[in-house]
């Protein structure tokens, strides 16, 4: 039987604990979230954002770019969030206006106060497992949450991550890495013969490619732990990168989708976000 790996239910536990976090801070919270206003899906996402970091006593501050943005009006506002002590984070909700250099901007983001964990400072520390504090990009980090919610081992497992961006498959080949785990990444250049025999011998699968019913249950082993990044839309109806109803039976857990990873990324984000205030009160 194939069990559920219910993201909304971990969701309301990560985000009762991040309420209490910040109950118990001395200042208030602020995220700054910088966003291309002409981009209909980052002003969806920002307004949902909002509106749970409220719901947890998170005040946001969300600043559209200009129509004219360039990299470097870009790379001046966030020198100015940097540098504003009653900034907690930043987010640089992707994508930004066609142009402007995304990289570039992530990595301009003060570690302390990189809320995505998306610049290559924080990216270079997940990588290289350090011992300091660090934030992690919120997709991967959601699902290492909800791995280890569900008491699912990493540690000697063979698993395969598919796609590789900066945020999410990157740092979930990090994650799944630090914890132990025999990781493969594969991309969009992997030989597709190649990548059905990496998925027979996975014991965690991890798809985040944006093609809908990507993987199916004959790609799969006996058993596997498959967490569906993916999020599309066919016929308008929201569905994930692996076709849900081929793998009952033959994976022992899965995300649905939606109610798996996508609640688990804002709570997340959040919880990042708290964690930073924490840092920086320390201090």
């Amino acid at each position: 039987m194939t069990e559920i790996l219910d993201g909304a239910a971990v969701t309301k536990l990560t985000n009762a604990k991040t309420a209490e976090r910040v109950a118990n801070l001395d200042k208030p919270v602020t995220l700054a979230v910088i966003y291309d206003p002409q981009n209909d899906g980052s002003r969806l996402y920002v307004g949902m954002k909002s509106k749970k970091a409220a719901a947890l006593g998170i005040q946001t501050k969300d600043i559209p770019t200009d129509a004219n943005a360039t990299t470097e009006s870009v790379l001046q506002l966030v020198a100015e969030l940097n540098a504003d002590d009653n900034i907690t984070g930043i987010l640089v909700q992707s994508p930004l206006a066609e142009g402007v250099k995304e990289r570039e901007v992530f990595s301009a983001v003060a570690p302390h106060k990189d809320a995505d964990g998306l610049g290559a400072t924080v990216q270079g520390m997940l990588f290289a497992d350090a011992l300091a504090d660090y934030t992690v990009a919120a997709t991967p980090q959601g699902v290492m949450t909800l791995l280890n919610h569900y008491g699912i081992e990493t540690f000697g497992k063979q698993a395969v991550v598919v796609g590789r961006s900066q945020l999410f498959g990157r740092p979930m080949f990090a994650l799944l890495n630090n914890a132990d785990a025999t990781v493969t990444l594969a991309h969009r250049y992997t030989p597709a013969a190649d990548l059905k025999r990496y998925l027979k011998d996975a014991d965690i699968v991890v798809v985040g490619v944006g093609k809908p019913n990507f993987i199916n249950g004959a790609d799969l082993k006996q058993g596997a732990v498959v967490v569906d990044v993916g999020m599309n839309y066919v016929d308008g109806k929201a569905v994930g990168d692996v076709d849900f109803a081929s793998v009952q039976g033959i994976a022992s857990y899965i995300t649905p989708v939606p109610g798996g990873v996508g609640p688990m990324t804002i709570a997340t984000l959040l919880e990042n976000t708290v964690t930073l205030a924490e840092q920086q009160q320390a201090k």
